[in-house]
């Protein structure tokens, strides 16, 4: 029971864009800078005549969101979603998104069940994408942890590929569960991916589904 409590605490984290989920926060305890593998160059977002800058429908963005055909072999789809508005450590964002989608799965059982979120946030244009990417990467410099539902979420910096025009990732551990998400800045949208469990979080999965994940939203933006 006590194992089931922190996955599905952890599973509430891991549907939202900007760790969306309701509960109470502790004072952020000093941290490294979260590693993003942007340059000071790349500070502001695609040009809004790019392919990638187009604005979607919700119908458009939701059908952009990988699929349970696009998993690997093993996934059942646990339906899709729109996320909330809690960030790390309730950082204040400076602007709301637009449109929220994102999509869930789960694999296996009991524990070694593992989860897998993709979802697509999508901001009123690139510039607002930006100052919101921004300010999620610079609440990590400082939030290392928070209470939610009673458990500590504790969260460290992680390398991830360099994609769309910025990225960074953010490894989340609570009570021996961990939760890797990764994050692309993309145009007037902010992409994620989250994969996790109570006995394995596969980060080269993770890593796989973000590419994945940007190709399809991408693609959608250039029609």
């Amino acid at each position: 029971m006590l194992h089931r409590k922190y996955f599905g605490a952890l599973c509430a984290v891991a549907i939202s864009m900007t760790l969306a989920a309701c509960g109470s926060t502790a004072t952020p305890t000093a941290a490294k800078p979260a590693t993003s593998n942007s340059s000071a160059a790349a500070g502001s977002a695609s040009s809004s005549q790019t392919p990638r800058a187009a604005l979607l429908t919700k119908a458009q963005l939701t059908s952009a969101l990988l699929s349970l055909s696009q998993m690997p072999a093993g996934w059942s789809a646990d339906g899709d979603s729109s996320s909330g508005d809690k960030t790390f450590c309730d950082y204040r964002q400076p602007h709301k998104a637009r449109i929220q989608v994102s999509r869930s799965f789960q694999k296996g059982g009991g524990l070694t069940a593992t989860i897998a979120t993709v979802g697509i946030r999508q901001y009123a244009s690139a510039s607002d994408a930006a100052e919101s990417f921004t300010a999620m990467e610079k609440a990590l410099e400082t939030c290392h942890q928070e209470t939610y539902q009673g458990s500590v979420l504790k969260y460290s910096p992680m390398s991830v590929d360099k994609l769309g025009d910025r990225s960074l990732g953010v490894r989340i551990d609570s009570d021996g569960t961990t939760l890797l998400q990764q994050f692309t800045l993309d145009g007037p949208t902010l992409i994620n991916v989250g994969t996790g469990g109570l006995t394995n979080a596969d980060a080269d999965t993770a890593t796989k589904l973000l590419h994945d994940q940007v190709d399809r939203y991408e693609a959608a933006a250039r029609k």
